[in-house]
């Protein structure tokens, strides 16, 4: 039971890498579960049984990105000693996820539109909203203490993640060739001015 087990989970995987893969080449409305099945070595009939459709692989290939990083993220703010330190982490964190998952990371850039539809819209709204939870629950004691600024907070992520993540992006697509780990400390003293407050932890 527990090989077979395994093996339906080491299938699933590689049934969803070869659709990262296709659906990078191809793009997602272009690509076929055939060519799926074809790059994947799996059957139509494991295609079906393990997603149902394309649209569900390539759905399941958004999410589950979104929440690997997701939770790279909260494991380093969890161990962050303080403000600065976490403020870093969240810089640090997206950009060595971008670096050990270059493909994945292309993908959630470029297919959102492609990839998240239907009921899989409330599923995203659900994901955000965890994590927008865990960032405030993370970032209260630091703002009541003076170490972070009080700002909305909607603007907490993009004043911390927003350059670096407009950088990785223009690495990504071939516009820039400087990987962004090249300027991790310019990208974390940039959030830190934007958040900072005025008294240390």
């Amino acid at each position: 039971m527990a090989r077979t087990q395994a093996r339906g989970i080491q299938r699933r995987e590689e049934i969803l890498q070869a659709a990262l893969a296709c659906f990078l080449e191809h793009g997602v409305d272009a690509t076929t579960i055939e060519q799926i099945r074809d790059r994947s070595g799996a059957s139509i009939g494991s295609l079906y049984h393990h997603f149902g459709n394309k649209e569900r692989i390539a759905a399941t290939l958004y999410l589950q990105g979104l929440r690997d990083f997701g939770e790279s993220l909260l494991a380093r703010l969890s161990a962050a000693s303080d403000a600065r330190a976490g403020v870093a982490a969240m810089v640090d964190s997206f950009i060595d996820w971008v670096l050990a998952n270059p493909d994945w990371a292309r993908f959630l850039f470029t297919a959102r539109g492609q990839a998240v539809r239907g009921d899989v819209e409330e599923e995203l709204k659900q994901a955000n909203r965890a994590q927008a939870h865990a960032l405030r629950a993370w970032l209260e004691p630091h703002i009541a203490s003076g170490a972070i600024r009080r700002l909305p907070l909607e603007l907490y992520r993009p004043l911390i993640s927003g350059p670096v993540q407009d950088y990785t992006r223009a690495w990504l697509a071939g516009r820039v060739t400087s990987p962004p780990e090249r300027f991790r400390e310019e990208f974390v003293a940039a959030a830190w001015r934007a958040v900072g407050g005025d008294v240390a932890d």
